[in-house]
């Protein structure tokens, strides 16, 4: 993404969702925050099939859009390892047992733009201490967005926690699974990761810190302008490789 288009972009983003609250409920929401999910895709999915080829671009996309979904299904039947929660209809139809189609979507993004934060921030550190950085940023874009989420209706939680009724279980679950897929991509990519991947991870916390600073939530949205600023020097800093 050309340098002057990702921080207009997420400019735009973070702006729109300020006002997110005082938008009028429609018949069309759920197809509209479809259209939302995949759009903020689609950056760091054409950075890595640019890097990767079309061929290996597209079955890491799939291969880790199934994986997590198929996890998450086990986390909503079974309450592990996130804790016991439950999908709306509001971002698209169940596919994957009750995990939308969309959760791929959300997902998969933040996943590669944490790979690519820290074998960036993380270069020449050993294999694992990328996978660990990996995973505590997506453990960060966690605690931004997931309260805004919960709060707009996107899942519930059966049994609410300290953290604006998001369980501490939650992030346990999001850390774990990280570091698990943050392995997987690492070993698996070849392209070097290059730091457009991130591109979508910077959007999505974008639009979040907006939708917590619209409506009020104070820490989610400092954790948000502090990870942005983290991330935007990772963006923006010269690497050499």
């Amino acid at each position: 993404m050309a340098r002057w288009l990702l921080p207009a972009a997420s400019l735009v983003l973070f702006l729109s969702s300020l006002f997110i609250r005082e938008v009028p409920q429609t018949s069309h929401d759920t197809v509209i925050s479809a259209v939302i999910i995949v759009l903020l895709a689609l950056p760091s999915y054409l950075a890595l099939v640019r890097s990767e080829g079309a061929v290996r671009g597209f079955v890491l996309i799939i291969g880790l859009s199934v994986l997590s979904m198929s996890i998450e299904a086990i986390g909503v039947l079974t309450g592990v390892p996130y804790g016991r929660f439950q999908y709306s209809g509001a971002i698209g139809m169940a596919v994957i047992g009750p995990v939308p189609w969309t959760v791929g979507f959300a997902y998969v993004p933040l996943l590669l733009g944490g790979c690519a934060l820290a074998r960036r921030y993380a270069a020449g550190r050993s294999f694992w201490v990328q996978v660990v950085l990996s995973a505590v940023l997506l453990v960060a874009a966690d605690l931004v967005l997931d309260p805004g989420a919960a709060l707009i209706g996107y899942w519930t939680w059966a049994e609410p926690g300290l953290y604006y009724g998001i369980p501490a279980s939650n992030f346990a679950g999001w850390l774990l699974t990280g570091a698990a897929y943050s392995a997987i991509t690492l070993f698996f990519v070849r392209g070097g990761l290059p730091v457009g991947v991130a591109s979508s991870f910077v959007l999505i916390l974008a639009f979040w810190t907006g939708v917590s600073l619209g409506f009020g939530m104070v820490v989610p949205a400092a954790i948000g302008f502090g990870l942005l600023y983290i991330v935007w020097l990772g963006q923006m800093a010269p690497h050499a490789e």
